[in-house]
């Protein structure tokens, strides 16, 4: 009764609880921006190391031999950190997306642990992984620790969770903003107001201390001019190419990662140790591919490399990636399928620039371009993608050319019946875990629906709505004001519904609820 009587507050005493939150935001901005700005930390000193010992060795066959031992015993401890803590395999969002669903409760502090240490291996062997996946789960495992740190209820707590993953892609990439959006569209799908309040707040703290570390420079400086108005049909074919390379991406790393999962009979210690391996010769003949993808963006902004180049790197960096992301090593695709995109279109620049006489310089215009449509078209994001390289550049002049490309790249994937990258691989975690959902029955937790626009039960009073069963609404938010719920109240068009659940089925329910709120006339 008392875990209840506090959910509920989060309704009844909405500016008081709203304030706490805010504060308890503070705090996670704090915690979860140290320990991500600490893993990225760590994994730009081990890419040096890395990059360091490889012209060390220098064609030594002692050395080599010596680099394919230390390759064995990385792979073999990071194995033993993934059967530590299970749930640090793999890029970790859909693991966030599993926890804030209810299908998970992880240890947040072993995650962090495990998560930061595979981290640094994967780094150190030169695995084709990103930072900003992990990033996105320690920063909600962070947000977790501060939600049990003040014993907050099932509710708050996922909010505090998702106000986390929020500090992992503004610390990551130095875009608050993009981290916000990204939650909402790509993780909790709804606009929540007190969770945009808090995860808004958190982000700013942490891309104060971001920038602390790692100084207020853009990620990316790339110079940007203004593609003449008469060559934006050329975004049109840019556009179709980056949805249907987006559709191959999807389709050869889902699929390569079902194939491996089929081989569960091989030991994760074999995986781990051959995908190490596989690393190690990539290391000793195309050392630009390996970890996430900065030593290619930084050859980008050197210098344009010819086309076959080009070529070459795109596809030798998607078949890296796909073997080092498919066994299930702790680690991302969020900056690889970025380069991947980059280089798309430093490919596309380097035909239509000569073709049609346009300037040399606006190759670095659809090299930017083609990272936000990329992006659309693989995770399905595109406002996060637009936004995110918006930052990134620290620049909005690209921003119609990037929405033009973004919209087209993610409607042709769609169109092809291609589901999106994190929702495939989150529906493959719920299938390997059996719907392992969280333990506590005896908690509540308050989800929040906003009524769409041709709702069919709009003007309908509550009695009459088929709301699933065991769910109760407690209160509807209308006009900035709250009315507790009665079976007589009507509903109306963009009402907040405020629903009570209980944790043991609230993964099952709020699917029910997703289907009942998609009902439009």
């Amino acid at each position: 009764m008392k875990m209840l009587q506090k959910t509920l507050r989060s309704v009844v005493d909405n500016p008081k609880h709203i304030f706490k939150l805010a504060v308890q935001g503070i705090f996670v901005g704090i915690f979860a921006g140290i320990m991500v700005c600490l893993y990225r930390f760590l994994l730009y000193s081990s890419e040096s190391i890395l990059r360091n010992f490889l012209e060390f060795i220098n064609g030594n066959i002692f050395l080599i031999i010596l680099w394919f031992i230390i390759l064995t015993i990385l792979g073999l401890f990071t194995a033993f950190l993934v059967k530590w803590e299970p749930d640090s395999v793999g890029s970790g969002i859909p693991q966030i997306n599993a926890e804030v669903k209810g299908f998970l409760n992880t240890n947040w502090l072993k995650i962090l642990t495990a998560k930061i240490s595979a981290g640094v291996l994967t780094a150190l062997g030169g695995l084709s992984l990103g930072p900003e996946g992990p990033s996105v789960q320690i920063g909600g495992m962070a947000g977790k620790g501060i939600s049990r740190i003040f014993k907050e209820s099932r509710t708050d707590e996922l909010r505090l969770i998702l106000a986390g993953s929020t500090v992992g892609i503004t610390a990551a990439f130095n875009a608050p903003l993009a981290g916000v959006i990204f939650i909402i569209e790509e993780i909790n799908h709804s606009f929540d107001k007190t969770l945009i309040f808090i995860a808004l707040t958190a982000s700013v703290v942490a891309d104060f201390i971001s920038k602390s570390f790692f100084g207020q420079a853009t990620v990316l400086n790339f110079p940007l001019y203004n593609l003449p108005l008469s060559s934006y049909w050329l975004l049109i074919v840019l556009g179709l190419l980056l949805g249907i390379l987006g559709y191959v991406y999807n389709v050869g790393m889902i699929r390569a990662n079902d194939r491996l999962a089929k081989l569960s009979n091989v030991p994760l210690e074999i995986k781990f140790v051959c995908v190490f391996l596989i690393s190690g010769v990539v290391a000793l003949f195309i050392p630009e591919i390996l970890d996430g993808g900065h030593f290619m963006l930084n050859m980008l902004d050197v210098a344009i490399p010819s086309l076959g180049i080009l070529i070459f790197l795109l596809v030798a960096k998607y078949l890296f990636s796909v073997v080092s992301f498919s066994t299930g090593t702790p680690g991302g695709i969020f900056l690889p399928l970025l380069v991947l995109g980059a280089f798309i279109g430093a490919i596309f620049g380097s035909v239509v620039i000569p073709i049609f006489g346009l300037e040399s310089y606006l190759i670095y215009k659809f090299i930017v371009i083609s990272m936000a449509g990329f992006f659309a078209a693989t995770v399905r994001s595109p406002i996060t993608g637009v936004v995110l390289l918006s930052e990134m550049c620290g620049s909005t002049e690209s921003l119609v050319a990037m929405l033009i490309v973004a919209i087209i790249a993610y409607a042709v994937p769609m169109l092809l019946n291609n589901r999106p990258i994190y929702e495939s691989l989150f529906e493959r975690l719920l299938a390997k875990n059996n719907h392992d959902f969280i333990k506590d029955h005896s908690k509540h937790i308050l989800s929040e629906y906003v009524v769409p626009s041709g709702w069919k039960y709009t003007g309908k009073p509550i009695k009459e709505i088929p709301f699933p069963k065991g769910c109760i609404v407690v209160s509807i938010t209308r006009g900035g004001e709250y009315i507790l719920a009665d079976e007589d109240i009507t509903i109306n068009y963009a009402d907040q519904i405020h629903m009570l659940m209980d944790s043991k089925t609230y993964p099952f329910k709020n699917d029910e609820m997703g289907e009942l709120m998609s009902k439009v006339i």
